[in-house]
């Protein structure tokens, strides 16, 4: 299955503004014919090639060699057992290199790449990466050292690109086979992606004037007993401005509509703000761009962004939204 988008290339920059996970060059892969896989393939070593530009991490690994230099510590016991044996010595040592886990998982995810039927700049991508993890080695097992791996100080830099590499080694998903070639398919929550790109986006064009809180804390209730997470905050200072909600498809109208009016201004009330913004890119009943709530006077503004047209259109839409957001917050 193919992203309900017209544009596939849409869904792929989505991925690199939400987590910061690709550094996209100025060329254009032709995602105009659909081609999931051969986007996915150049996302995944776009992101393995963002992560290991500035170099390999390395680190100690412990070996065991005969070396005519000694190094390390002396394995008395081999040469106890074999006494005739002696030279070059048996060492045990521990030596700073690039052969660890973290990059023999992404040299495994970039050799897996390589065999599926990609185009010819993709393929020299391929070969530009292989030849940057010279010094690393292939293991057997790669999916298992990446289930071993953990998150440090060190290999924080990796992760996106380490958990893409483990999705592309495990073949998670669905197959498909037509004739020779054989695409792999996987499941988004556009949800979540959408929120999370709203956030980023809106963090990056509104910076320094605002700043954007994602999934805050805040208190519903006098005694912080009940609490809620709105999608958006956006401060001025140290000045709360305004509340967003962010969904990515409204379904129905009227009473199955409700909830999502209700969530925003359950928001506003409790932050004391008197507007609230519900971010969306698909409804099936276009709502009315603004409400205004009996009682409480508040104004709940609906604001449509889609996913259509080119990624410069979505864009400018991002622009706009981004100042009707200034507006509403000074």
């Amino acid at each position: 299955m193919v992203p309900k988008v017209d544009d596939l290339r849409n869904v792929l920059m989505m991925f690199a503004s939400v987590a910061g996970l690709a550094d996209w060059s100025s060329r254009s892969t032709d995602f105009s014919r659909a081609d999931l896989v051969e986007g996915i393939a150049e996302l995944v070593l776009r992101v393995i090639d963002q992560a290991t530009r500035r170099g390999l991490i390395h680190g100690y690994q412990t070996r065991e060699d005969r070396l005519p230099i000694l190094r390390g510590r002396l394995l008395v016991s081999e040469m106890a057992s074999r006494p005739w044996d002696v030279w070059p010595a048996p060492c045990r040592y521990d030596d700073f290199t690039a052969d660890v886990p973290e990059n023999r998982i992404l040299l495994a995810a970039v050799g897996v790449i390589r065999r599926w039927s990609l185009p010819p700049e993709v393929r020299r991508l391929c070969a530009d990466l292989v030849t940057r993890f010279d010094e690393v080695s292939e293991r057997a097992a790669p999916l298992l050292e990446a289930e071993l791996i953990e998150e440090s100080p060190l290999n924080e830099h990796y992760l996106p690109a380490l958990a893409l590499s483990a999705i592309v080694l495990e073949g998670t998903g669905l197959a498909h086979t037509a004739g020779d070639i054989e695409g792999m398919a996987f499941l988004i929550d556009m949800n979540k992606l959408y929120e999370r790109w709203i956030g980023a986006e809106l963090t990056t064009r509104l910076w320094p004037t605002f700043q954007v809180a994602e999934q805050e804390w805040v208190a519903l209730s006098r005694r912080p007993t009940v609490s809620m997470q709105p999608d958006l905050l956006f401060r001025a200072g140290r000045k709360l401005a305004l509340v967003g909600d962010v969904k990515y498809k409204l379904s129905g109208s009227g009473f199955a509509r409700n909830p999502d009016y209700y969530q925003l201004l359950a928001y506003a009330t409790a932050l004391q703000l008197r507007r609230g913004i519900l971010i969306y890119c698909q409804a099936d009943d276009a709502p009315q761009r603004q409400i205004q709530v009996v009682g409480g006077g508040q104004d709940l503004l609906c604001y449509p962004l889609g996913l259509g047209g080119e990624w410069s259109e979505v864009s400018l839409r991002l622009d706009a939204l981004a100042n009707t957001i200034a507006k509403l917050s000074e």
